[in-house]
């Protein structure tokens, strides 16, 4: 630390003070001593400017600060570095300071070219820490000029390449739209992690229509709201086909100030365009180098980095942009696309792939020739845990894994359908194994599920069969029921009965489960078979019991409460509503995965 304690206490008054912007009662301490004034006084080895910038309150300590040492001749002292090796503009760039970023820049604009000890230019440094406005403003004052100290340009070489790839990473894609416009190379450069801006588009499923997670009402709002500017500093794009007329666009406008839901979809669908836009205009610089070397790499990477990540527009993108780069293989990556699609179980990019008649002709006799792995040793293995989870529960994951393997099997060459990786395995053998934890822990799942099901259904059916023989307020001399005549009584009976048959459905149901054999293959249809059906049952059994229940009440009652129907209604519902939101999400996704649409829809409609 170059600030000794001495001195932290003696200036302790001066560091309060900028923290609070109070200017007044530190005038007097530095027209006594200027050197106060670009003095580190803080366990950091910050000078007050610093501190003061760092506040992002103090701004009138800030101007009054930097006047006087302009004043008394010290400017060169304005931007001395703090031990962490950052100057006050850099300071303003990670706090957002933008009126503080102002007042430094207008002293010295060479600075916003400076880098501090981690290469980072203030340029830089508002984008990674997320500060849009100053980012705006900086970019309005950083010159492309190349300082003969510094020996490169903030929009070249890896400092370009970080601001390009720090920009995308915090979502402002399009601030990124004009930093390409005004520096088309900038697409071309590496940053510090030796990535360029389209490979790190492509780890952005988020950004894209593809990755979006929009529920049914926001699926539907997003088809019909109008965009007619991306953004203040972008074209004006039209979505509908139609022009769209003023009093569509206010109406809108009024619906996306009033409710924060709206507008927040109207933002995703704003995001969703110029995302778009960005990787075709980045496709289109990197092509227009006439470089095969710098496409293969550039094109190459972002799409390995997409297949991962399941970016499909930027996938579609690069192989519109270059087709050959479906066959990529970059520098210590035994990859190949539609292999890479399995590997990382990425559907969407499967179903893409399907449509090449390349991916067609070669993808069944297609090997990994490091492993020795044909496409059916790739879906063997087990999926990357973030691909694993978006089904929920063990037994779900585990259908999940048994359709990819049936999918690749089913169009594989024949012959490759049983050979042997370097590990001298099979394609089955290599999915048994792999699986082997995730088969157990199905069972475990499936196994608990049923016997807690089972108690429940077998607690019906013994209250639905007693009920049938005790019916409400008894029978009469000839054994018939008293209240047989009114319609309440033929609820009871007809709920009763349903209760009865449901909840006995539900039990062999669920017994069925308890009694399979759990083989990997019984995960794929015949399990989620049983579980659906018993869940059916139990919740019409619940339901109906709740009917019956309700029924006998209203019968027994009704002549003494006359308004006791619509309480017991309401509280019958109680019950049918837990169940059905705590089970029903198991259950629709369980019909969806078994009964729904296949993931490769897009390919079985070939077959």
């Amino acid at each position: 630390m170059s600030s000794n304690s001495h001195v932290m206490i003696q200036c302790l008054p001066i560091h309060q003070a900028a923290l609070i912007n109070d200017w007044d009662s530190v005038r007097p301490i530095f027209e006594k001593d200027p050197e106060l004034m670009t003095k580190q006084i803080n366990y950091l080895g910050e000078t007050p400017l610093m501190i003061a910038v760092g506040t992002n309150r103090s701004h009138h300590f800030v101007r009054q600060l930097v006047d006087l040492i302009v004043a008394v001749g010290d400017a060169d002292k304005l931007f001395a570095t703090s031990d962490r090796g950052d100057n006050p503009l850099h300071h303003a760039a990670k706090i957002g300071n933008t009126t503080d970023a102002r007042v430094l820049v207008e002293q010295n604009q060479g600075m916003t070219q400076v880098v501090n000890k981690d290469g980072y230019t203030p340029l830089n440094l508002a984008a990674s820490h997320g500060n849009k406005r100053t980012l705006r403003y900086l970019l309005t004052v950083t010159m492309d000029l190349v300082p003969k100290e510094e020996g490169g340009s903030p929009y070249t070489g890896v400092a370009g390449g970080d601001l390009i790839t720090l920009t995308i990473q915090a979502g402002f894609l399009d601030v990124a739209l004009e930093i390409i416009a005004l520096h088309p190379n900038i697409v071309l450069e590496d940053d510090g992690r030796s990535r360029t801006a389209l490979e790190v588009l492509g780890t952005k499923p988020e950004f894209f229509r593809s990755g979006s997670t929009l529920g049914l009402w926001g699926r539907l709002i997003y088809t019909f709201i109008p965009m007619n500017k991306m953004s203040k500093e972008v074209d004006q794009v039209n979505i509908s086909s139609r022009a769209l007329t003023k009093s569509t666009m206010e109406f809108w406008n009024v619906f996306r100030y009033l409710a924060p839901s709206i507008k927040n979809i109207y933002d995703i669908k704003v995001k969703h365009h110029q995302s778009k836009l960005l990787t075709k205009l980045m496709c289109g610089k990197v092509i227009e180098k006439a470089d095969h070397d710098i496409t293969w790499k550039i094109l190459g990477s972002s799409t390995y980095a997409a297949v991962q990540h399941g970016t499909l527009e930027v996938i579609e993108e690069c192989i519109s942009t270059y087709p050959d780069i479906i066959w990529y293989t970059g520098t210590n990556k035994d990859f190949h696309l539609s292999l890479e699609a399995i590997t990382q179980r990425q559907e969407q990019v499967y179903n893409l792939l399907w449509e090449s008649s390349v991916h067609k002709v070669y993808q069944a006799t297609l090997t990994d020739e490091k492993e020795h792995e044909n496409s059916l040793h790739k879906a063997a293995k087990l999926a990357p845990p973030h691909r694993l989870n978006v089904v929920a529960g063990a037994a779900l994951q585990m259908q999940r894994e048994l359709q990819w393997f049936k999918e690749v099997e089913n169009f594989i060459d024949p012959l490759h359908k049983k050979s042997l990786n370097k590990d001298w395995k099979s394609p089955k053998t290599l999915f048994t194994e792999e699986h082997k934890d995730l088969l157990n822990e199905a069972q475990a799942w499936m196994k608990d599920a049923s016997a807690s099901c089972t108690v429940i259904a077998a607690l019906i059916v013994t209250m639905a069969f007693a009920g049938a023989f005790t019916v409400p307020g008894g029978n009469k001399d000839d054994g018939k029921p008293l209240f047989i005549d009114k319609a309440t009584f033929m609820l009871f009976i007809v709920s009763d009965a349903i209760a009865l048959f449901s909840s006995t459905a539900s039990v062999l149901m669920f017994l069925g489960i308890l009694m399979a054999r759990f083989a990997e293959d019984d995960f794929l249809y015949a399990l989620p078979k049983r579980m659906t059906i018993g869940l059916v049952s139990l919740f019409t059994s619940l339901a109906a019991t709740m009917i019956a229940f309700s029924a006998t009440l209203v019968l027994v009652l009704e002549d003494k409460v006359p308004w006791i129907v619509a309480p017991l209604v309401i509280m019958a519902c109680i019950p049918i509503g837990l169940f059905g939101w705590l089970q029903f999400p198991l259950l629709i996704e369980l019909v969806y995965s078994t009964y729904g649409p296949s993931i490769f829809r897009q390919q079985k409609s070939d077959k």
